[in-house]
């Protein structure tokens, strides 16, 4: 019970630090990716990774950099294993099936 209150507070701090607002996505984009993260061990950093990549295709370019600093900032921390980074690179976990935003 405490480890997912606990996972989802560092996944929210984990996309506060790329940049992107948890309550401006999809709340089943982040459910799905709070449970995909419990269910396959990731880290909180790697999960914030796997909702970058479906969301990073509606980012203007200041966001995009800033995202990317902070990934070479966490990659350098040894933060995110280099297998997960890989995957997220190449488009993220395929089970993650909400759109980004919430619908309107």
């Amino acid at each position: 019970m405490f480890k997912r209150f606990r996972y989802r507070r560092a996944l929210s701090a984990a996309l506060r630090e790329l940049g992107l607002e948890p309550g401006s996505l999809n709340p089943a984009l982040r459910d799905e990716a709070l449970v995909l993260g419990l269910r396959e061990q990731l880290s909180p950093k790697e999960a914030a990774l796997e909702v970058l990549s479906v969301v990073y295709p509606g980012l203007d370019l200041v966001q995009r950099l800033t995202t990317l600093a902070v990934i070479r900032q966490w990659r350098r921390k040894s933060s995110v294993r280099e297998s997960h980074f890989q995957r997220a690179l190449a488009g993220g976990l395929p089970e993650l099936k909400s759109t980004a935003l919430p619908d309107k």
